[in-house]
C-alpha cells in the first residue's frame, strides 16, 4: 500500500495540543464494529495476523524492551484486562518476558502501575504480601489500548508501504 491509497481522519481528539489524525485507507472497508458479533475490531489481512500469531506461539517474536517501554501503559492494561480476576506487578513482568522477551525491572513497571492507578484507570487491592491489580475504567482502558494500537498499525502500514519502495 502506497502513501497514495491513504487518507488522514480525524478522530475527534486530541494527542496533547494537536487533533488526533489516522491514515486510514482511501478503498470503503464495512466497518466491523456496525456488527456486533464481529470479533475483530479492525479488518487485518489474515496472512498477516496468521503470520504474527505464529511468531508468538513459536516464541520467535522479540521486541526492544525500548519499544515496549514506549507503549507500556497500554500493554499493562491490555495484559491485565487479559487475565483473569486481576493481577500482580511481578506476574506482570513475567508476562512481558514471556510474550516480548522483554526485561524491565521493577522501578519500570511499578510507577506505570501507580500512575494508572493515580489516573483511576486501574484499582488497586493490598494483599498479604502482594498487591493486586484491576481494571476500575474500562473504557478509558479501551481508549488508550485502541490509540496505541492505531499509532503502531500507523507505523506498521507505513513501512510496510516504503517496502514498495526498494
Amino acid at each position: 500500500m502506497s502513501g497514495d491509497n491513504l487518507r488522514r481522519v480525524t478522530t475527534g481528539k486530541t494527542m496533547g495540543d494537536r487533533p488526533d489524525e489516522r491514515l486510514t485507507p482511501l478503498e470503503t472497508v464495512d466497518d466491523p464494529r456496525a456488527n456486533s458479533s464481529t470479533a475483530s475490531r479492525d479488518a487485518i489481512p489474515e496472512s498477516l495476523l496468521t503470520s504474527v500469531i505464529d511468531d508468538v506461539a513459536d516464541g520467535d517474536l522479540a521486541v526492544d524492551d525500548g519499544l515496549v517501554t514506549q507503549s507500556l501503559d497500554e500493554i499493562l492494561l491490555a495484559l491485565i484486562a487479559l487475565s483473569d480476576g486481576g493481577t500482580h506487578g511481578t506476574g506482570l513482568m513475567d508476562d512481558l518476558s514471556q510474550l516480548f522477551d522483554a526485561q524491565l525491572s521493577p522501578g519500570t513497571v511499578y510507577p506505570r502501575l501507580h500512575d494508572l492507578e493515580a489516573d483511576g484507570t486501574l484499582t488497586m487491592h493490598e494483599l498479604v504480601q502482594t498487591k493486586q491489580y484491576l481494571i476500575e475504567d474500562a473504557a478509558d482502558a479501551e481508549a488508550q489500548i485502541e490509540q496505541a494500537a492505531y499509532r503502531h498499525l500507523l507505523v506498521g502500514m507505513f513501512l510496510r508501504a516504503s517496502l514498495d519502495a526498494l
